[in-house]
């Protein structure tokens, strides 16, 4: 989708967008074409054509730079090292409260931080990605994670599926919205909340239940378990909304 937008062109919108496809000029390629040696188009050529470089170069800082905050779903099949994350804390204050445990689905598999064991490998580990999916993240996970996190180097490039999601007309919490994609939990984890992930890891460490840290663990585990067959959803929805789809094959 990357190389038919023009949003992130200074004064373009949807519908410019759209004028533009439907005149023939539905690529980057297409437009350096055709107004290439125009004086008028110099500025936007220059943009596209650092975004044809930066795209080649697996540049994700710099769509995370130019895409608007609601656009940042175009970049989601173009890069490959994508964290899915989530968090889970002792409360909702970075400044007063920790972070208990960190998941992080790398596409295949879950992996888990955990408060006094391996979160300080999170560092290393979140380094080696180019994009983050979350569910809310923008408002609570990424800034908790550099408040309490120092030094950290978490991608720029950052969906929020909370937001996208929206934009489609599906809304409401994580566990409601699994609900209508037929997404299922394993059965004790089934009505669990932030709240009670709070009361899993006191329970923790307070009375060394190795149970009680186990599900909770699995408990955030399945919070990032989903977010890539809905991202994938919703980047399906979301491209066929453009238009673009009226205008080329794939």
């Amino acid at each position: 989708m990357l190389e038919h937008t023009f949003i992130h062109l200074p004064n373009f919108g949807p519908k410019r967008e759209q004028k533009l496809w439907s005149c023939g000029i539905r690529t980057w390629d297409d437009f350096l074409s055709h107004f290439g040696n125009s004086p008028y188009h110099r500025d936007w050529c220059r943009r596209i054509a650092s975004s044809k470089y930066a795209l080649k170069s697996r540049d994700a800082v710099y769509f995370a730079n130019h895409l608007p905050n609601d656009e940042m779903w175009r970049s989601f099949p173009h890069f490959n090292k994508i964290a899915y994350l989530d968090i889970e804390t002792t409360g909702l204050s970075a400044e007063q409260n920790d972070i208990t445990v960190i998941g992080l689905f790398d596409g295949s598999k879950t992996h888990s931080y955990i408060h006094g064991q391996n979160l300080n490998a999170f560092y290393k580990e979140i380094a080696k990605y180019e994009a983050v999916v979350t569910f809310n993240g923008s408002l609570f996970d990424i800034p908790f994670i550099k408040k309490s996190m120092k030094g950290i180097k978490v991608p720029a490039l950052h969906i929020d599926l909370r937001f996208l999601l929206s934009s489609l007309g599906v809304t409401g919490g994580l566990k409601k919205i699994e609900k209508q994609f037929n997404l299922e939990r394993e059965d004790d984890l089934n009505g669990l909340t932030g709240y009670d992930a709070v009361l899993l890891w006191k329970a923790y460490t307070k009375k060394k239940d190795k149970d009680a840290l186990d599900k909770l663990v699995r408990y955030n585990a399945a919070d990032v378990s989903n977010l890539k067959i809905l991202i994938e959803w919703a980047y399906k929805e979301k491209r066929l909304r453009t238009g673009i789809a009226e205008f080329i094959k794939n």
